[in-house]
């Protein structure tokens, strides 16, 4: 088992959430109209969730500028917008480069209690491009 150390809120030293307490708060900021969820860990490794509540995309950076990866799911195909970023932006991405909401919880309670991603999603090499919206 790999260990990261507790996960919080990014920019907050507060409560370090479990893995089944992180997949809820994605639900309930879902609920709340915060589409952008942010965690970190004292090693520095950032957790970022966006969604826009049928997708998600997921990101794990190394750091704030460091190399990242995200969730990919190579079956889907089309383009899915909506994710409204936490600064206003709204972005589509290609569906290819997301996952299913419920699959995005379950890594990130996965990724928080073992440090690994479970073994059924496909993870690939630096952050999704995404497309900004016309507002």
């Amino acid at each position: 088992m790999t260990t990261t150390g507790p996960w919080h809120l990014q920019g907050s030293d507060g409560h370090p959430y479990s893995g089944q307490e992180a997949r809820q708060l994605l639900r309930h900021r879902w609920d709340w109209a915060n589409q952008e969820t942010r965690f970190e860990n004292d090693a520095g490794r950032l957790l970022a969730v966006v969604t826009n509540g049928e997708r998600a995309t997921v990101v794990l950076l190394d750091g704030e500028d460091g190399p990242g990866e995200h969730l990919a799911d190579p079956r889907a195909e089309g383009s899915s917008g909506g994710y409204l970023l936490s600064n206003g932006q709204v972005d589509s991405y290609a569906d290819r480069d997301t996952v299913a909401f419920d699959v995005a919880g379950h890594a990130v309670a996965h990724m928080i209690e073992h440090g690994i991603w479970p073994a059924e999603v496909t993870v690939e090499g630096g952050s999704p491009p995404s497309r900004r919206e016309r507002q």
